[in-house]
């Protein structure tokens, strides 16, 4: 708060505030009857010193009791009330108006309503009206470069004008109007830069640089430019460390390098790099468990270490290790659970809630858990429900909605239940419909609605319903198309017509319009060869590449063209092999890179090339089974074992070799025998069953 305390009492009611944020347990409600009290006791000094008497005519009076009104705002927002808390900076906003309306020229009343129309749109984040905020968030900005331009020495007006700057990036940003955000956030930091120079011992600035560092990577991170992200948040580091080791006694300046810590551990995970991505977010974990045992009535000490939790999660399952990322999910949820019970108002500690279980059911749908993974999904979706009932305004809480829904309807389609998981997918789709048509600017609401009529498109082809699946990709198609025709640099966006194309390339393919199925997968190469090319550290990127060049093979192989085939296998090959060996604890590029062995050995296969077809089905079944090894509880490397099984079964039955085929039909046909007892539910899993006992009696015949 850059409001000045303009009365001694105000202190009192401060600390007490202060100390209730930190706190919890039965204490809690204490510290808010206290800061109550206070509030009480300081309007009543406020009357009896005179202040409030004959308010029209004491601009002094009139303005402390919108400082009184901006506090109780901020103690309102620590304590998830955002309803209350816009009423108390909107009473604020009024009184401001009125005493420039008598000063126009005060400078102070100036800065005072352009700090007030901050908060208001911070309010409007919070409750998911974006639009709202970027109108309050322009007011701010277009008073604070007023206040900046007539005194261009002053450092404060230049910080407060970099403030604003960096509010209309982060709306723009949570907009996904991400070339818009770049450009915000680079004004911010152009500002802060200029300020930390010409002082390098003002701490303040120093750190606000390396916010902004930390801002510009976000969205460059969003926009895939993940090499010139990891440059930012670098630079964010090195500023924070030179911070804490010039006070290592700061807890705020720990917490600022964590973070740092955690911001690059998400730039290396998105790169594919997580081993590297793991050691920094285990360094992040120490620096904020010291924090919290130093300070363990400190609640936000406490979600700090869940954030954590969760983010050593998510490279767990990425490696597969879907065990440990359980054990990290629910020491997450169990930090959640304890946080959302001492305060269960608190509308964001809830939604942390919602996101543990749905994290917890990603993990054990992976496993092919399904009927456990439901559980928590259902417990996210009423959380999520709940929130959105309490606040139908807030977008955010509608969203949650959404996709709570969409995974519900995944686990649906894993059981073989599409017209069910259709249902809950059309559910959302009309959530998301509704807030694109609200807020027709909000990139980020259209990218989501043509994300899930694509997931649709998705459900109808687990359906076999191929022409309205054709049709659903092409609505996602056009929504993506448009919005990427508004922001050309978008890099999202592209990649998701990318992807878009490479669907709707696969349905051309089953409808056996091979022609039509190679435009759109020669499309998608081109595409994401541009994207790759434009950063080739982005793995996700170039592994895009190699998805393309797969799929043209697949439509060549249909159409006989064996030569052609095995090119574009060797050259999916080719990525995927470079991919694995600049990561070796990366599960999905060495799952990647036994499935490609798979791809060449079935073309050698077809060519009858049979010695040179076999060490490449050895070669996948080894990954195969060196992945399933290392993690037994991962029941789709179990499944790709027993694949492997199969397509080394059928190139011994081609070679004549009815027992050695006999042999690895069964031992594939035990492994799917054991994941369908696991998982009874699982509909694509009683299939493969079913298929090696066909092939089993068709041996035996």
């Amino acid at each position: 708060m850059r409001l000045p305390v303009s009365h001694p009492l105000q202190w009192v009611l401060i600390l007490a505030i202060r100390d209730m944020a930190s706190s919890s347990g039965a204490g809690f409600r204490w510290r808010i009857f206290w800061a109550a009290a206070a509030l009480v006791l300081l309007q009543a000094m406020v009357r009896s010193e005179g202040l409030a008497d004959n308010l029209t005519d004491n601009p002094a009076a009139r303005r402390q009791r919108a400082v009184i009104s901006i506090e109780r705002g901020n103690a309102d927002l620590l304590g998830g009330n955002s309803g209350s808390a816009l009423i108390n900076y909107l009473t604020a906003r009024r009184v401001f108006e009125r005493l420039l309306a008598d000063a126009p020229e005060n400078r102070g009343r100036w800065r005072d309503l352009s700090v007030t129309l901050e908060r208001i749109g911070d309010v409007s984040v919070l409750q998911g009206d974006l639009s709202g905020a970027l109108v309050s968030f322009r007011q701010a900005h277009a008073l604070a470069e007023r206040l900046a331009r007539d005194d261009p020495d002053n450092g404060d007006l230049q910080s407060d004008l970099s403030v604003t700057q960096e509010r209309i990036g982060d709306t723009f940003f949570a907009q996904g109007s991400l070339s818009r955000a770049l450009a915000s956030y680079a004004a911010a930091h152009a500002t802060r830069e200029r300020l930390a120079k010409s002082d390098e011992t003002n701490v303040g600035w120093q750190r606000n640089l390396s916010v902004s560092h930390n801002k510009m990577g976000d969205v460059l991170a969003s926009l895939g430019k993940l090499a010139e992200a990891l440059a930012h948040y670098d630079a964010a580091y090195a500023i924070r460390d030179r911070l804490t080791k010039a006070d290592p006694a700061n807890p705020w300046a720990q917490r600022d390098l964590s973070v740092s810590q955690e911001k690059i551990g998400d730039a290396l995970r998105a790169q594919g790099s997580l081993s590297q991505a793991l050691a920094r977010y285990e360094a992040a974990l120490a620096v904020r468990e010291r924090l919290a045992q130093a300070d363990p009535g400190n609640v936000e000490r406490q979600r700090d270490q869940s954030v954590l939790y969760d983010r050593m999660g998510d490279v767990a399952r990425a490696q597969g290790h879907l065990s440990e990322a359980l054990a990290r999910y629910r020491a997450a949820f169990a930090i959640s659970e304890r946080l959302a019970e001492v305060d269960p108002g608190n509308a964001e500690w809830q939604r942390d809630v919602s996101v543990s279980h749905e994290k917890i059911g990603d993990a054990l749908r992976a496993q092919g858990r399904l009927a456990q993974a439901s559980v928590h999904y259902d417990e996210a979706l009423a959380i999520s429900e709940r929130l959105a009932l309490a606040e139908p305004r807030n977008a955010g809480w509608q969203r949650d909605v959404h996709a709570a829904l969409r995974r519900i309807a995944e686990v649906a389609i894993s059981r073989g239940d599409v017209s069910s998981a259709l249902a809950d997918l059309q559910r959302g789709c009309t959530l998301m419909e509704r807030l694109a048509q609200a807020d027709p600017e909000n990139v980020s609401w259209h990218r989501d609605l043509a994300l899930c009529q694509e997931f649709i498109g998705d459900a109808l082809v687990a359906q076999d319903k191929s022409t309205e699946a054709l049709a659903t990709y092409s609505r996602s198609l056009s929504i993506l198309e448009r919005l990427a025709n508004a922001d050309a640099d978008n890099a999202q966006l592209r990649r998701d017509i990318t992807v878009s194309n490479i669907k709707i390339g696969h349905v051309l393919r089953q409808q056996h319009d091979l022609p039509a199925a190679m435009a759109r997968y020669s499309t998608a190469l081109e595409m994401a060869t541009r994207l790759s090319d434009s950063d080739p550290k982005n793995t996700v990127w170039r592994r895009d590449v190699a998805i393309a060049r797969g799929s043209i093979g697949n439509v060549l192989m249909a159409q006989g063209d064996l030569d052609g085939t095995l090119r574009e296998y060797r050259a999916h090959f080719e990525i995927v092999s470079r991919l694995a060996e600049s990561d070796p604890n990366n599960s999905v590029w060495q799952a990647d890179l036994s499935a490609s062995h798979l791809k060449i050995g079935d073309v050698l296969r077809s060519q009858n090339k049979l010695s040179d077809a076999l060490p490449n089905y050895m070669a996948a079944l080894d990954i195969a089974k060196d992945l399933a090894r290392h993690a037994p509880e991962n029941n789709e490397w179990q499944r790709d074992v027993a694949v492997g099984c199969g397509k080394l079964a059928r190139l011994h039955r081609q070679a004549g070799e009815a027992d050695r085929a006999l042999d690895l039909f069964r031992e594939g046909r035990a492994i799917m025998e054991r994941i369908v007892g696991l998982s009874p539910e699982h509909a694509g899993w009683k299939d493969d069953l079913a298929w090696f006992d066909a092939q089993i009696d068709a041996l035996k015949r």
